[in-house]
């Protein structure tokens, strides 16, 4: 009997992941990438010869006790001798007056760090750092999706996660900054709180990634994005799979509400027996369905962008001829003038790559990196400026602006910095397809609830959507898993039993990866 044939919308980590795991399992399969490489979000590009980064700050699944971590060797994300840079100042704020709160990967140090930044506090840290070490404790299971669980499986986490769902559920309606303004009296963890994770969030979000973190377990890949993306991708061919790269798809093709296949840009029509989206989930439906296709879910959060934010990222790109081993990898400088954008932005993190020897520059420079987070205000600015014919000229004055600021608060970098390259939200939204240029999913806030969907469309069969898009929050670890989950549920309909522990090739990664 033939093989089943799977056609993948979309090369990123999710859309990869499927595939193995499917060509595990005797399906053949096809990805479409519409972009010259795979990798979607995970991926780094060229600008001056440089190397600059554009997607991991850090990674869930760096601790081999972890359960990501087997996800990420199971399609060869993270090999055996893949090396992992671990930073013990993981994110450090500094203050116009010279004040400094360094948030330190060890929660003893990282509570005696803010006792003696606020002593007056200290019954409030100490609960807080309290909170963390029980949420180190938690971890939801993600071998497999809860509606494909058995009976006692389902009964067994129920009583080993009894407990956990109390402070899971108590946290995620509470807003951070509202409990660092309710909880705290200095100002500066005020601050930390409003300003660590993006604007909105809840504070169980907060309390897993510096659970995360504190787990050893928020590692750096040597090589940056793209070199994991190509692990990935070379695996899966080395396993039978073939990636289009340069693929536009216009449209899902549907027979009888049967998804048969996709029509390319070119007017090809390529057919299987299934198709996954793995792409951004709205313009999935809206655009590659026609919107035809309802997911209640997803509607719902489109239309509440209050309760459901998204948040994107304007991003300058320097490379620096100062030493900066000294810095902080993740230093979130607050400054006395702001840039102004669709607001004035007097706060942003400055990311240094000198920790990876891999990205220096070819005369040896290091690359820095200037995130300003913002949201949908953020995106329709810069839509506006793409429509006046002015988004080149401000791409270049908000570049300057950046290195003015920067200067002005470290004197010591006056002079060496270049602006190489700059990211905006419509830059993610061509790249991406995304969402108002975000490239994570929605924020998950206090008044809002949780993102589990499925992957499943009602009244469309032959048809799964995965990525980060349909998990809360989004980012790599839900892309992986939602990847796997699509697998799971195309070999649960066609009565395949699904192993995780299947063999394959081993994949050896080649000096140039070819496209």
């Amino acid at each position: 009997m033939p093989s089943k044939s799977v056609l993948i919308i979309g090369g990123g980590i999710s859309g990869m992941t499927t595939g193995i795991y499917l060509l595990k399992h005797g399906y053949s399969v096809q990805i479409l990438e519409k972009n010259g490489m795979p990798g979607g979000a995970c991926i780094g590009w060229e600008r001056q010869g440089c190397y600059i980064d554009g997607c991991i700050h850090w990674l869930v699944g760096t601790n081999t006790d972890s359960q990501y971590y087997k996800m990420w060797r199971d399609i060869h994300a993270l090999e055996e001798d893949t090396e992992v840079y671990f930073q013990d100042d993981f994110s450090v704020f500094e203050f116009p007056d010279g004040v400094k709160l360094t948030m330190w990967a060890d929660i003893d140090r990282f509570r005696q760090e803010l006792i003696d930044l606020s002593p007056e506090d200290e019954k409030e840290i100490v609960k807080f750092c309290k909170y963390i070490k029980r949420f180190r404790r938690i971890e939801g299971p993600v071998d497999r999706p809860v509606d494909l669980m058995g009976l006692g499986r389902l009964l067994k986490i129920g009583l080993t996660m009894a407990g956990d769902y109390y402070w899971v559920n108590k946290f995620s309606k509470v807003d951070c900054e509202e409990y660092g303004k309710k909880h705290f009296k200095n100002k500066y963890i005020q601050y930390f709180f409003a300003n660590f994770m993006a604007p909105g969030y809840n504070l169980m979000s907060m309390l897993y990634m510096l659970a995360h973190v504190m787990n050893h377990d928020g590692g750096i890949p040597i090589g940056g994005s793209r070199a994991m993306s190509e692990r990935i991708a070379n695996y899966y061919r080395e396993l039978g799979g073939s990636i289009r790269c340069g693929a536009t798809v216009k449209r899902i093709v549907i027979e009888n509400d049967r998804a048969v296949g996709a029509e390319l840009a070119d007017g090809s029509i390529i057919n299987a027996d299934w198709v996954v989206s793995s792409v951004a989930t709205e313009h999935c439906l809206k655009q590659l369905l026609g919107g035809k296709y309802k997911v209640k879910k997803m509607d719902t959060r489109y239309a509440d962008v209050d309760t459901y934010p998204i948040y994107t990222m304007t991003i300058v790109v320097m490379k620096s001829t100062a030493d900066l081993t000294d810095y902080p990898l993740g230093l979130h400088a607050i400054m006395d003038k702001a840039v102004e954008m669709d607001k004035g932005y007097l706060g942003f993190a400055l990311r240094n790559y000198s920790y990876d020897p891999s990205l220096k520059t070819p005369d040896g420079c290091s690359i820095m990196q200037a995130q300003i987070v913002g949201g949908d205000d953020m995106y329709f600015w810069w839509k506006g400026r793409k429509e006046d014919g002015t988004y080149k000229a401000e791409k270049r004055r908000v570049a300057r602006d950046v290195i003015d600021v920067i200067e002005r608060r470290y004197p010591e970098l006056r002079g060496k910095l270049e602006a190489i390259d700059v990211v905006t939200p419509c830059t993610y939204e061509r790249y991406l397809n995304t969402r108002h240029g975000s490239f994570q999913g929605f924020v998950h806030t206090a008044n809002g609830k949780a993102l589990m969907q499925r992957g499943v469309i009602d009244g469309l069969k032959g048809f799964i959507l995965s990525g980060q898009c349909i998990f809360q929050s989004g980012g790599l670890p839900p892309a992986v898993i939602t990847g796997k989950f699509a697998a799971q549920r195309i070999c649960k309909a066609d009565k395949i039993k699904f192993r995780t522990a299947v063999s394959g090739l081993r994949a050896k990664v080649p000096e140039t990866q070819p496209v």
